[in-house]
């Protein structure tokens, strides 16, 4: 009885089975390719009847996967799957186009006043994007980069990677953060009238 106990004991995880978040300590491993995350969105009618429409894109590293998401604040969802075809929606990490309420507060404070509550680390930018920052979100880490999409009708968005607490200061931080700077350098809208 004394050494199974000693063994449940040294062998048991925090996670749940099926938890989505078991994968919280094993190391990220990049893909050496990539491919296009695109989307459209719909914006003000036009004349003849038809929508002005916004076609964004932006690279993704292979070991990032689309998944669907049914929270209509979360666009473009990529989760880490590396051995998998699709991602897994409520996995961790993953890539996505959000515009929840801590997303849009930070970027509608920050456009206000320069800075925003809870920033842990903010860096202003120029261009296409306000700022890169990084915030508690939730039970995780968010890094974003807070944008206007589509002429201001995504209006404090921000291109997001969310991932597990255990990662800040590893290496696995540092390659989120290397997919996420690809993604918001190749970042491009296009409008068709």
């Amino acid at each position: 009885m004394g050494f199974f106990n000693i063994f449940s004991k040294t062998t048991q995880t925090n996670y749940k089975a099926g938890d989505t978040r078991k994968n919280r300590m094993e190391e990220i491993v990049l893909a050496p390719s990539f491919h296009m995350a695109e989307d459209e969105f719909f914006g003000d009618k036009k004349e003849d009847g038809g929508y002005i429409t916004y076609r964004m894109s932006f690279q993704v590293n292979d070991a990032f996967k689309e998944a669907k998401s049914h929270a209509a604040e979360v666009e473009m969802l990529h989760t880490y799957a590396p051995d998998s075809e699709y991602g897994q929606e409520g996995a961790v990490p993953y890539l996505a186009i959000q515009i929840d309420e801590i997303v849009y507060t930070a970027v509608e404070e920050y456009k206000e006043k320069g800075t925003f509550t809870g920033a842990m680390e903010l860096t202003p930018l120029s261009g296409k994007f306000f700022f890169r920052a990084k915030v508690d979100y939730y039970k995780d880490i968010m890094y974003f980069y807070g944008i206007d999409c589509c002429d201001g009708i995504m209006e404090n968005s921000g291109l997001c990677m969310v991932y597990p607490k255990a990662y800040v200061g590893t290496e696995n931080e540092a390659k989120l953060m290397q997919v996420l700077d690809e993604a918001a350098e190749s970042y491009c809208e296009e409008k068709t009238a």
